[in-house]
Order: structure tokens, then sequence, then C-alpha cells
């Protein structure tokens, strides 16, 4: 499998994993420590640009077939009518938040923050049995997450106050820490059967991998996407702006994450406005959300087993979490 496709594959758990706060030991990368991977974690609080979907196809009127090349080998009949909902992403403007179908092949934040603290406690007791004594513990401080990044800045308060910088998010995760406990005995913990009854990670195939990748690659070149980049490169144009281009993203051209200046807020501010304008976020999510839907469709079973597996773990979390009312 390519680096590519490597980086690719991590997006199907990139929602899952934005949603764990950091913490100075990482249980998830431990549990998956030792462990052949197909699917790797990637994402926000990995990497800030993965897409919690991956793709679009050019345009709605291309999904009432999948492309040939990603149908199953040795199959010619037409796919099934893709549901309506599965053609649109869900944006929420005040939450800064763009949900896509997929996430519905994936836990909660609620699930997620059950198990991630069930076994981050489970990690802390075998951990203070090996090295045979207490491990501090810390308890959550709330997060205020900042809005979602993938076609840049289009929160107008966030532009207003940090430009294009990135917000701070502030609070912090339960789990424990302590810098003098080996790496080799969170591994350790990691494997235990305790650990591994409460971790969702499950592997994904290749195949699904490499389909979703192909579907962003038509996404960037779909009639939806260069439309709607179009008319907000217009908008900018009107101020006497233009879009960054190459590795910029969807920002101005002088636009800078480094930098925390009026200049700076009143590029990001002009970019926001020229974005609402054009309904710009909407179009572009609607765009990856209709991507999705066909490779959706193809693998509708290995993913639902992929999310029975992981929503398994659930109640072993909770059980563990009933048996131990001492957690802070």
């Amino acid at each position: 499998m390519s680096a590519r496709d490597d980086d690719l594959a991590r997006t199907l758990r990139a929602r899952a994993d934005a949603e764990m706060p950091a913490m100075s030991v990482d249980v998830a990368a431990v549990v998956r420590g030792g462990r052949r991977r197909r699917l790797a974690r990637g994402g926000a609080v990995l990497a800030a640009t993965a897409l919690v979907l991956t793709g679009a196809w050019s345009g709605v009127r291309a999904l009432d077939a999948v492309p040939a090349d990603l149908q199953p080998a040795g199959t010619s009949s037409p796919s099934p009518t893709i549901p309506e909902a599965d053609l649109h992403a869900e944006v929420d403007p005040v939450a800064g938040t763009i949900t896509y179908p997929l996430a519905r092949y994936d836990l909660t934040a609620e699930e997620w923050a059950t198990v991630w603290l069930a076994r981050s406690w489970e990690m802390k007791r075998c951990a203070e049995a090996e090295v045979g004594r207490p491990i501090a513990w810390e308890t959550a401080l709330p997060r205020d997450p900042h809005s979602d990044r993938t076609f840049g800045v289009w929160d107008l308060a966030e532009a207003q106050e940090y430009g294009y910088a990135v917000p701070p998010e502030g609070g912090r995760a339960a789990g424990a820490v302590d810098a003098d406990v080996p790496m080799s005995v969170w591994e350790d913990c990691g494997r235990s059967e305790t650990v591994r009854a409460m971790s969702p990670e499950t592997d994904g195939s290749y195949e699904l991998a490499d389909a979703l990748g192909q579907a962003h690659e038509v996404a960037v070149a779909s009639e939806a996407s260069r439309s709607a980049v179009a008319d907000w490169t217009a908008c900018l144009a009107e101020h006497g702006l233009e879009p960054a281009g190459g590795d910029g993203g969807y920002a101005v051209a002088g636009a800078s994450t480094s930098r925390w200046d009026r200049e700076s807020v009143a590029l990001a501010v002009t970019d926001v406005r020229c974005k609402a304008e054009v309904d710009f976020v909407p179009r572009m999510a609607d765009a990856e959300a209709a991507a999705q839907a066909p490779v959706l469709l193809m693998f509708r079973a290995e993913l639902e087993a992929r999310l029975a597996h992981m929503r398994a773990v659930v109640p072993v979390a909770e059980a563990y979490l009933a048996a131990h009312p001492e957690i802070p």
C-alpha cells in the first residue's frame, strides 16, 4: 500500500479521533502499537487537514451508477439507488461543524468518551501495578473546539478575533500523567485483555481506502466544487483579493496561520464574508458528501461490520465504569 493510500485510509478514523482529547499518554496509539494496521490514526487530534470523509464524484448526476473503475470485479449490473440523504452533509454554522454520511458508521462523541475514560483508567491501574507506585490522574476540563477548517476559515467570530490563526481550544482530557513511566509499560498494558476488550479500533480493507482515495480525487475536479470555488474567487476579486492556491488551501493569498495582526484579521473577515455570500462551505460539503455516497453503497457490508465491532465494546466500557465508581 502506498504512503498516499495509507494517509487516505486514516480518514476513516478521523472523526473518532477528533473527538478524543489529548492526554499525556495516547491510549489509542498505545493500544494499536504492535498491531499491523491498515487504518491508522489520522484526522484532527492527528492531522488537522484530514477529512472525516473523502471525496466527491463529479456532480450528483453521476451518482446514478457507481463508476466502473470502482465497481467490484465481475459486476456489471447498475448500482442500487443512492439515498438522497447520502448526497448531503450537515453544516452547522453556529457550532462550526460539518457532518458527513460516513459519520453513521462511527461511534458518537459520547460513546467515544465512555470508551476513552474506561480504558484510560484501566491503563492507569495496569501501569501502577507494573511500576509499583501510584500514578497521578488529571480530571477532564471542558474544551472549546474551533470550527472545522476543511474548507478554510468560515466562522466570522473566529476570523474577527484570530484571523487565520487557529483559536486555542483549552481544556484537557482525563487521563494518567506520569512522564517517568516507561513507554514499554504503557505498550504492555495496551495489550492487556481488559484494555483490548474496550478498544473499538479495527482495520479496514485496502479496497475501501483506495475507493475513498479515488473519490476524493474526482471530488476536487467536480463541477460542484469548481463552481463553488469560482464563485468564491469572483467575490474575492471584487475586493482586490485572490485565493492562495497551491498548498494554501481555501484561504486568501497572503494569509498566514502564524500571524495574528490587523491585516490578517481583515483578510480573514473578507474571506469569510465571501464564503457566506456564495454559500461556499455547504456547497463544498455537499460535493464531498455526494462523493462518499457510491463508496458507502459499495462497502456497506464492511462498514456495518466495522460499526458492529466498535459498538460491541461500548457496553463493556459502560460496565467497567459502573464497576469503578472511584474514577474521578
